[in-house]
């Protein structure tokens, strides 16, 4: 059962309360997105119950809206959030901030933490939404991105959505809520004396550079509704890591050929590559060193984009190159965490040489032929000749 008997005279004079006040709540103030990096306390800016400028009474970050109890937890069914009111008369029931925080405090609709009375079938319970908007930089590892929580609540919170995706169903074990799945979620104590839990790793795939959402699902019943948090986590701002490449050259280092720039893309978080118009560069570098780290050390006689490490780039090559090294190097860029990658250039390639045709050998003259009757014929024509010359000798 809840820590309070239900008083149904008290629920409509509650309800009632709220229902006076909840115009005021509807014009929710400019909450602020802040960002976290790897700044001391930057965590900590994500605590609740931290004032708005504009309205000390309302949270400058966390957000909040309520459903019918059992309206579902489906994303599709919420409502627009409205502003977080800084709770300044709390039930005796609830204990103080967390030991982590000296500044994380109790929000709810109104300042006194009193939960509206809007479901009578179901004795009043109802689901709040807590939610919080805050970027991650581009600098902060996703994959490393776990920070803890530190939290109460009034009754229980039974699910957390990273960015609209319910961690529950993501069979991540709602990072060990315990009253997820439980019988009496609107009646856990999830408010007393040594009732604070902590997630010690929100590690989720669903964290994203950029603008992010964090929805903590409250189950509640009357009279009193509310919500508690310090976040903190040094593992939560572990730098990003630059993209690598690794450039290799193809081909024949002759001048008039045809060579094939080909790359290996890397990265530690698994960030893809940016293999768009604006993404990975290339440029073709030509030296007489043998040993060039960098593009600026040699001439540039191509660039421009790869347009990802699964295509190549070709290079034919000119007479200026002859004698010549010639490089590949590619400057790797992802699509989110650390984006730009150092520039990386192949090993040498040549040096490139002229290619000269060797002189080719004279054709011998064809010596004629005669065939079998051409001979005999011939050899005819000499006897006949030498009989001849033969009677001639013999009369005179």
């Amino acid at each position: 059962m809840s820590h309070r008997q239900k008083h149904p005279a008290r629920h409509w004079a509650a309800s009632a309360l709220l229902a006076a006040s909840w115009g005021v709540w509807s014009l929710a103030q400019a909450q602020t997105s802040v960002t976290i990096d790897c700044s001391p306390n930057s965590l900590a800016q994500l605590n609740t119950g931290q004032p708005s400028t504009s309205n000390a009474q309302v949270d400058s970050r966390w957000r909040f809206q309520y459903l019918s109890a059992y309206a579902g937890s489906d994303p599709a069914n919420w409502r627009s959030f409205g502003d977080a009111t800084i709770v300044t008369s709390r039930v005796s029931s609830w204990t103080s901030t967390p030991a982590a925080s000296s500044t994380a405090q109790w929000i709810a609709a109104n300042a006194w933490g009193g939960q509206p009375y809007v479901d009578g079938a179901n004795f009043g319970n109802i689901d709040a939404l807590f939610q919080v908007q805050f970027n991650i930089d581009p600098a902060v590892s996703l994959g490393s991105f776990a920070p803890s929580m530190t939290y109460s609540a009034d009754n229980s919170v039974v699910d957390i959505f990273i960015n609209g995706k319910s961690q529950l169903a993501r069979g991540l074990g709602t990072w060990g809520l315990p009253q997820a799945g439980s019988t009496n979620q609107f009646n856990y104590n999830g408010f007393g004396t040594n009732r604070w839990l902590t997630i010690a790793s929100m590690a989720s795939p669903d964290w994203q550079a950029g603008a992010n959402t964090m929805t903590v699902y409250v189950k509640s019943g009357n009279p009193y509704m509310g919500f508690a948090a310090a976040i903190s986590g040094s593992n939560a701002c572990l730098p990003n890591d630059a993209p690598a490449a690794t450039p290799a050259v193809s081909g024949q280092p002759d001048v008039g050929q045809t060579l094939t720039g080909t790359y290996g893309y890397a990265d530690t978080e698994s960030d893809p590559e940016d293999s768009s118009a604006t993404g990975t560069r290339y440029q073709w570098v030509r030296s007489d060193n043998a040993s060039l780290t960098q593009a600026a050390q040699g001439t540039v006689m191509q660039s421009g984009n790869t347009l990802g490490a699964a295509g190549t780039v070709t290079y034919t090559t000119q007479a200026a190159d002859d004698k010549a090294y010639l490089y590949y190097c590619v400057t790797p860029v992802a699509v989110r965490g650390t984006l730009v990658g150092p520039e990386v250039c192949s090993a040498a390639f040549g040096p490139v040489k002229t290619t000269t045709t060797p002189p080719q050998p004279a054709t011998p003259q064809a010596v004629p032929v005669l065939g079998i009757w051409a001979l005999l014929g011939m050899s005819g024509l000499v006897a006949g000749w030498g009989l001849a010359r033969s009677r001639k000798r013999v009369r005179a």
